[in-house]
């Protein structure tokens, strides 16, 4: 059988080399949110070269969870791009929160708040912009903030698109991250995390709980989706496969209260 294996394989080795031998996939890279539960719910991080889906309606903690990343990403000197749909990203708030405006490009599409052509108008715009980063190279985190778009209108959006951009994601190994308010990607993503409406934290500044209560701070909750094998699946097949929807919590302190 050895021989008649070496056989096949050399008559073979000009158009598929090494037809017969296992392949040996190496572990994808993580990078880490920043967020201690996030990270572990995740086993060590999200997966660069890959689609991620960050779901969740407004005040759900899913841009403080990109800020996170993207902080992290450029505090260690990496270039980042944000690709705004609807002109939300304040760089204020984001230098506040560690983001190195040096390392990041801010690319504005346009607003979303008049007619549904312009809309589309807006959302062509920044379709394009992502598809020249990603082209580009060079950069670590790529983020389609798409959020404060209508669902039904994010869904105009070819699936098509999805799946080039993953590919080229792949070939930069940039984590694309597309920030919406429902799914919309499907088997195009690698990792689908769902964000839901945070919950405050407030305390009153006296033990007998007169005057005004403070508010302290955010508790987020945040679930995983695992959409696509992972390089660990494909190494260990009957091995034991990460939980799908793993639910974690995470808080956030406002500054007056720290």
């Amino acid at each position: 059988m050895a021989a008649v294996r070496e056989n096949i394989e050399s008559s073979l080795a000009a158009r598929i080399p090494a037809a017969l031998s296992p392949r040996l996939h190496q572990a994808t890279e993580l990078l880490p949110t920043g967020i201690a539960e996030v990270d572990a719910l995740l086993e060590g991080g999200l997966p660069l070269g890959g689609l991620v889906e960050i779901t969740g309606p407004t005040c759900s903690g899913r841009s403080t969870l990109v800020s996170s990343i993207l902080a992290g990403a450029t505090r260690h000197g990496a270039a980042c791009a944000y690709v705004d749909v609807a002109d939300t990203f304040d760089p204020l708030s984001a230098a506040a929160i560690g983001i190195n405006l040096g390392r990041l490009l801010w690319v504005r599409a346009g607003r979303t708040e008049i007619s549904d052509k312009q809309v589309w108008a807006s959302l062509d715009r920044a379709l394009r912009a992502t598809d020249l980063l990603l082209n580009a190279g060079g950069f670590r985190v790529i983020v389609l903030d798409m959020g404060d778009v209508r669902a039904e209108q994010v869904r105009r959006v070819p699936l098509a698109s999805w799946y080039r951009y993953r590919l080229q994601a792949e070939k930069s190994q940039a984590l694309f991250l597309l920030l919406v308010q429902t799914p919309c990607a499907s088997s195009c993503a690698s990792v689908v995390l769902h964000c839901t409406e945070a919950h405050e934290r407030w305390e009153y500044a006296t033990e007998n709980q007169n005057g005004l209560p403070l508010l302290t701070g955010l508790q987020y909750g945040v679930s995983a989706d695992r959409k696509r094998a992972s390089a660990r699946e494909f190494a260990n097949p009957f091995g034991k496969k990460p939980v799908s929807a793993a639910q974690t919590a995470w808080k956030r302190t406002t500054l007056w209260a720290r």
